[in-house]
């Protein structure tokens, strides 16, 4: 009974006879519905019997058997294949059969390349996912962990965040994650990293109520640590730490108890990927954000510079300004050679990926360089200047906004650090108007809890990075924080 392909339309507009658009995971009539949607894209076959012509066939030698299936001896009575004549016939299985197979399989239904981009946790978290599969079976907080994104992509996809199921195997995961941080051995596992990095994207799905801190990048930071070398092992934990080092740099900006030396900051993040790139660079620069913050406030409290923290902010400053340079000349030219050497099918698919790459890494630099431009402004050093670069910088951020829409929920997210920071760097009011209505659309696609307590997080980031007092900004605003350890 060969296959007959019969479409790739979802369950529910298969039932209702409708026009499917077949875009994945979720199609436009089920996000319009708000139904979960099932099965789009994904190619169904109708079975139709075999009409089979026999033909002589000459051998050369009579001996030689080529067993062949009839419909009487196809299946037993209890529908289990059996073999004719004793012939060793190999059944494959359509289906996965069993739990590990199962999940392997929806995590990669989530990740694939052929997601749609907005939904595509691969392209907005990062390139260790492709290997997290081949993985699972061998660490139970990673299969856990796996096992609650992938609940919590699915409801996020069809606008249904923050399910029972989804929390519950959130927390499963977490318990899990706990009992092997305990154990040493464990602890420096490779996939209990892998497990820590992908809970802390199974939480953005879910919904998070700080947007400063996670807890997860802490944990992360502490399970490097307590290792002898704080480098990657393996080309998976090298895949994984390019998504790590920006959540641990970003973190690490408010989360005091994140605290690295330079020497772990660039093992972190120096990388054969972009090391020489300006992404690279600029990462760098981040990575002396923290130390240059914590005696910036010194400073602005005592008048008093030994460290010569005023010329290595500016120095810092002014490198950042060159290497934003670079990166908005590629989100103008956008180069797509990379792509023009790819085989047709895959062309306009990376095309479209690189358009949007140059200007989500053109956005990331400007939230770097936006966080030394408060400080610089908090310490008044080249005053004018600095502010009228704040405006422009934030107006940079507002287009990215508006052009980026189309990307929503998943492929604009980064643009909720790119608002926040642009908020607390410009004085403008309109501008700051602006920013603010912006990330009440933004928040509300991760479904953030504590959208009227957004005016006070705002408020609080921006005196962090204007270097207010850290512990009267505690007291006077309290962050409900999640720690994994």
């Amino acid at each position: 009974m060969p296959g007959v392909p019969s479409g790739k339309a979802c369950e529910a507009c298969r039932k209702q006879k409708k026009k499917c658009d077949e875009k994945q995971p979720a199609c436009g009539r089920c996000l319009r519905l708000k139904i979960p949607c099932v099965g789009s894209g994904q190619q169904r076959f109708k079975f139709q019997e075999d009409k089979r012509f026999t033909k002589q066939i000459r051998r050369d030698h009579k001996d030689a058997v080529m067993p062949t299936i009839s419909k009487s001896n196809a299946s037993s009575s209890d529908g289990t294949p059996s073999p004719p004549g004793g012939g060793h016939v190999l059944f494959i299985h359509a289906k996965p059969s069993n739990g590990i197979t199962l999940l392997a399989a929806a995590f990669t239904q989530a990740i694939k390349r052929s997601t749609d981009i907005r939904y595509n946790l691969w392209w907005s978290f990062g390139l260790f996912l492709e290997d997290v599969p081949r993985r699972l079976g061998t660490n139970e907080a990673l299969d856990r962990a796996v096992d609650a994104v992938t609940s919590a992509h699915a409801d996020f996809c069809t606008r249904r965040q923050g399910s029972v199921q989804s929390l519950t195997k959130y927390s499963a995961a977490l318990r899990t994650l706990r009992v092997y941080l305990d154990d040493r051995v464990h602890a420096q596992e490779t996939d209990t990293l892998a497990a820590v990095m992908i809970l802390l994207i199974c939480q953005t799905m879910l919904g998070q109520g700080n947007q400063c801190w996670s807890g997860h990048a802490e944990g992360a930071t502490q399970i490097l640590k307590a290792r002898k070398e704080f480098g990657p092992r393996n080309e998976f934990e090298a895949k994984i730490y390019l998504s790590l080092r920006g959540s641990v740099l970003f973190e690490g900006l408010f989360n005091e108890r994140i605290q690295l030396t330079q020497e772990e900051w660039d093992s972190l993040i120096v990388n054969k990927y972009d090391g020489g790139n300006p992404e690279g660079r600029m990462l760098l620069n981040l990575s002396r954000a923290p130390s240059i913050l914590r005696r910036a406030r010194l400073f602005a409290r005592t008048a008093s510079d030994p460290s010569g923290v005023q010329d290595e902010l500016w120095a810092v400053y002014q490198a950042c300004m060159i290497n934003l340079d670079q990166l908005k000349e590629s989100s103008i030219k956008k180069d797509l050679s990379v792509a023009t050497a790819m085989p047709r099918p895959d062309r306009a698919w990376v095309e479209r990926l690189l358009l949007i790459h140059y200007d989500r890494i053109y956005g990331i630099g400007l939230v770097i360089t936006l966080f030394f431009n408060c400080m610089l402004q908090a310490l008044g050093l080249h005053n004018d200047a600095v502010q009228s670069d704040a405006c422009y910088f934030t107006e940079e951020i507002l287009m990215l906004a508006e052009t980026s829409e189309l990307l929503r929920p998943v492929g604009s997210g980064y643009l909720i650090i790119c608002l926040t920071t642009a908020w607390a760097a410009t004085k403008d009011p309109e501008q700051r108007a602006r920013a603010m209505m912006w990330l009440h659309d933004y928040h509300s696609d991760f479904n953030f809890r504590q959208l009227d307590y957004l005016q006070k997080e705002l408020e609080w980031t921006a005196g962090h990075l204007n270097l207010a007092d850290s512990f009267q900004m505690h007291r006077d605003l309290e962050y409900p924080r999640g720690s994994l350890i």
